[in-house]
């Protein structure tokens, strides 16, 4: 472990500051060693860079970064100017990547240092630091050194010189991701949930289910988007975060354009009777019911009703309490059971978009089917995501290797005979 670094005087009245450090030479002998810099900051640097990636590492980062000189580039400057030229990637993604610069990356391996900092150990080492210290998830980390990565790959492949020979992040192993399942409602638990949402809101929850569309996707919807003969709703647009404000923009993904149609059943609740610009769900203000609105009006709202039959606390289903509902009581002797399961699952708005994939595929469309209509990049997304619901063809191949076993149980009666 280095030490802090200690002011040296130098004969010119200027100050230097010097890092302490021990090492082990060949023989194993421990011995101290120490790194002079001009600047406080780029020593507290190094310090801080021995101590998260080792001396050995950390030298062999200053090495090359002194070996530079002056116009060396550096990992901070060439990932923000990696970002500047992304092309198909909406402000809200450019955001979220400089935040892992500046959150993530200099934090670790410094402001000041240069672009081959970054190597298969020092790389390893940074996987460390954002699990461990950082406390990030898995596939938070996946995104994070994903990004990093590709930034590494684009300094290969940069031309007419490549910045970097190789690319360090290229094969690195990362903590396993393990997805949670997907909860959903079953047929009865939809059927509750329904009635535990206020009139207003049940049209916008049926229809998130059926067309399997994004929260954001089906706040930016307009009455235009939806044809009244055949059920047909073009998704072409999503809200989305602008900083202090959400703005208009396309959807999750390439894919993420589409159409897909809806049950005629859906189709007659919605309010289609007005002018093709106009919102197809909407305040009462008439402004866009967004995901965080749709959220705190509608779905928290329900979860605490939920939670009330859970633990029998009906006070939620009173005049006082301006419930125009079925009375509690009817609630809690029709869905008894679908109550106590639901009380398990995690249920948010994504629970529709979750529940319409599911179901379809339970009950036999195809999966490039379902990919499509969900606006899935690919179909090996929606398989990895939502596979192991679709039971139809599972239950097929059972009965015919079935049909196989009495053939070899008559054999081998034969044979004991």
């Amino acid at each position: 472990m280095s030490s802090t670094p200690r002011p040296r005087p130098r004969k010119d009245g200027s100050v230097a500051w010097q890092v302490l450090y021990y090492s082990y030479d060949v023989d194993g002998k421990r011995r101290q060693s120490s790194e002079t810099f001009d600047e406080f900051a780029e020593a507290q640097w190094w310090a801080d860079l021995t101590d998260k990636v080792g001396v050995d590492e950390a030298v062999k980062v200053l090495e090359a970064k002194r070996s530079c000189g002056s116009d060396v580039m550096l990992l901070s400057t060439w990932l923000n100017r990696y970002v500047d030229r992304m092309t198909g990637v909406q402000e809200d993604g450019r955001r979220k990547y400089r935040r892992y610069i500046c959150n993530d990356i200099v934090p670790f391996f410094g402001d000041r240092a240069p672009l081959d900092a970054v190597n298969q150990d020092t790389d390893s080492a940074w996987i460390v630091y954002l699990e461990q210290d950082k406390g990030n998830a898995p596939k938070t980390i996946a995104n994070k050194h994903g990004f990093l990565s590709a930034a590494l790959r684009a300094a290969v492949e940069q031309r007419p010189v490549p910045l970097l020979a190789f690319n360090p992040c290229a094969g690195a192993r990362l903590p396993r991701h393990d997805a949670a399942e997907i909860d959903i409602f079953e047929n009865g638990e939809w059927e509750l949930f329904e009635h535990l949402l206020l009139e207003r809101w049940r049209p916008q929850a049926e229809f998130g289910l059926v067309s399997m569309a994004r929260p954001s996707e089906v706040g930016a919807l307009l009455v235009g988007d939806v044809d009244p003969e055949t059920g047909a709703v073009r998704i072409n647009k999503a809200w989305k975060d602008d900083g202090s404000r959400l703005k208009l923009g396309k959807p999750k993904s390439k894919r993420g354009i589409r159409t897909v149609n809806i049950p005629f059943e859906t189709l007659a609740r919605l309010d289609l009777d007005r002018s093709a610009d106009s919102l197809l769900f909407h305040t009462g203000e008439r402004t866009p019911v967004t995901a965080s609105q749709f959220y705190k009006n509608a779905w928290q709202p329900a979860m605490r009703r939920l939670d009330g039959l859970v633990r029998g606390d009906l006070t939620l289903f009173t005049k006082k309490a301006l419930w125009r509902g079925l009375p509690a009581e009817e609630l809690l002797e029709t869905y008894g059971a679908a109550i106590k399961r639901m009380s398990g699952k995690r249920l948010s708005p994504y629970t529709l978009r979750h529940t319409g994939i599911s179901w379809k595929l339970q009950d036999g469309v195809p999966l490039f089917v379902v990919s499509r209509d969900a606006g899935h990049e690919s179909v090996t997304t929606t398989d990895r995501r939502y596979g192991h619901n679709d039971r139809e063809a599972s239950r097929s191949a059972a009965q015919v290797i079935a049909s196989r076993l009495p053939r070899v149980r008559v054999s081998m009666l034969a044979l004991a005979a």
